[in-house]
C-alpha cells in the first residue's frame, strides 16, 4: 500500500505533453504581446514639442530668458496640452535686423525700436500694411535712455552737455550693430533740438559725442559687463538695466534732463511661419500684452502699458522725456541721422 505525501507532484505534470505547453504557450502570449506593440506603435503618438523660432535685441534676454518664455510655455500648455520650445538669438538690434534681411528664419521678432523694424519694411520683409497696423499698435513695453556713472565721478552730470567726453571714458554701443547705440545717438540728438540747437548744430553735437566716446562695444549686454568692469566713467543705457543688473549697488544712475522714452517693437515674419505655425506664434507676440508678461516686464524693470499704477516709474517733472515721434518719421531718422552717423569715422 502505497501513501501520497502532501508535496508529492500530480503525475500529469511529468507528461512531455504538460511540459512543452507550460513552456510554448507562455512564450507564444508574450510574441503576441510584443507584435502587437510593435505594429500598433504608430497609433500612438507622443507629442513633440512646438517650436518657436525667436529674435530678440539683447537688453531683453533676461527678462525673456527668466520671465516671458517660461511664462508662455506654462500659459500654452495649460490652454493646449503642449510642450513649446524657444531656438532664441539674442543679439544687438542692429545684427538681428540684418540678419532676417539675409534670410536668417526667424518668426518672431523683438527689436529695440521701430527704426529696424521700418529696415524690414525697406527690404520687403514686413509688408506696409503689418507696418501700419504695427504704428498703430500700443507698445508692450519702454525704456528711457539714461546714464550710468561712475562712483569715482565727482563731477556732477545732469544732462549730456555735462559730459566731458575729452577726459571721460565713455561707453556707448555701436549704431552699426546695437539698437542701443541708435537710440543713444537720437537721446542725444533729441536733447539737443529740444535746448533750441538747429538740426545741423544737433547732429554735429551728436557726432563729436560718439567719435569722442573711448568705447563702441557691439551689443548693449557687452557695454554694461564693460563699465561693471571698470573700464568707463560713463555709460548710456536703458533705465531697466537698473533693475536686473547684479551691479546695480555700484552703478550711480542719472536721468537726463532730456532724454529718448524707448519702445521696442514686436514682430511676426510672416514669411517664416508655415500655416501650421501662425496660432502659436501669433499667440505669442498678443502674450506679450498680458497681463502675465507685464508684469513680469515691470519685475526687470521695463515701463509697460500700466505704468500709471506703478508710482516707481513716475519721474521727477523736470525731466523731458520724448520719442521717435517727436523727432520726424523713422525712414527720415534712418536716412539723415542713424545712416549719417554711421559714415562718420569714430
Amino acid at each position: 500500500m502505497s501513501i501520497l505525501t502532501a508535496n508529492t507532484e500530480p503525475s500529469y505534470k511529468n507528461e512531455p505533453a504538460y511540459r512543452f505547453t507550460s513552456i510554448v504557450v507562455p512564450l507564444l502570449v508574450a510574441i503576441v504581446v510584443l507584435l502587437f506593440i510593435w505594429y500598433s506603435r504608430d497609433q500612438v503618438q507622443i507629442k513633440e514639442p512646438r517650436i518657436i523660432t525667436l529674435y530678440c535685441f539683447s537688453a531683453m534676454e533676461p527678462v525673456m530668458e527668466q520671465g516671458i518664455l517660461p511664462a508662455f510655455q506654462d500659459h500654452w500648455l495649460e490652454q493646449h496640452q503642449e510642450r513649446v520650445e524657444f531656438i532664441t538669438t539674442f543679439a544687438g538690434s542692429g545684427v538681428i535686423t540684418s540678419q532676417i534681411m539675409t534670410r536668417f528664419p526667424a518668426e518672431v521678432a523683438i527689436l529695440s525700436s521701430e527704426l529696424d523694424v521700418r529696415r524690414l519694411v525697406s527690404g520687403g520683409i514686413i509688408s506696409q500694411a503689418t507696418w501700419q497696423e504695427l504704428r498703430q499698435q500700443d507698445k508692450f513695453c519702454r525704456s528711457p535712455v539714461v546714464l550710468f556713472i561712475s562712483k569715482d565721478i565727482q563731477r556732477p552730470i545732469h544732462g549730456f552737455e555735462d559730459i566731458d567726453f575729452e577726459t571721460m571714458n565713455v561707453i556707448i554701443p555701436d549704431p552699426l550693430t546695437s539698437g542701443e547705440g541708435q537710440m543713444t545717438s537720437l537721446a542725444i540728438y533729441g536733447s539737443q533740438l529740444r535746448k533750441g540747437l538747429s538740426q545741423s548744430q544737433a547732429f554735429s553735437f551728436t557726432r563729436n559725442a560718439f567719435k569722442k566716446a573711448q568705447s563702441h562695444p557691439s551689443t548693449s549686454r557687452d557695454a554694461l559687463e564693460q563699465f561693471y568692469a571698470g573700464m568707463g566713467d560713463v555709460l548710456f543705457n536703458y533705465e531697466a538695466t537698473a533693475w536686473y543688473h547684479p551691479g546695480v549697488a555700484e552703478m550711480n544712475m542719472v536721468y537726463p534732463k532730456s532724454t529718448l522714452m524707448v519702445e521696442p517693437m514686436a514682430v511676426a515674419i510672416q514669411q517664416n511661419i508655415t500655416p501650421k505655425q501662425i496660432e502659436i506664434t501669433d499667440d505669442f507676440v498678443a502674450f506679450l500684452w498680458s497681463e502675465l508678461a507685464q508684469r513680469k516686464l515691470s519685475e526687470y524693470g521695463f515701463q509697460t502699458i500700466n505704468t500709471d499704477t506703478q508710482p516707481e516709474f513716475v519721474q521727477a517733472s523736470e525731466i523731458d522725456i520724448f520719442t521717435l515721434d517727436s523727432l520726424g518719421t523713422a525712414n527720415d531718422l534712418n536716412h539723415s541721422i542713424i545712416d549719417q552717423l554711421l559714415k562718420q569715422d569714430y
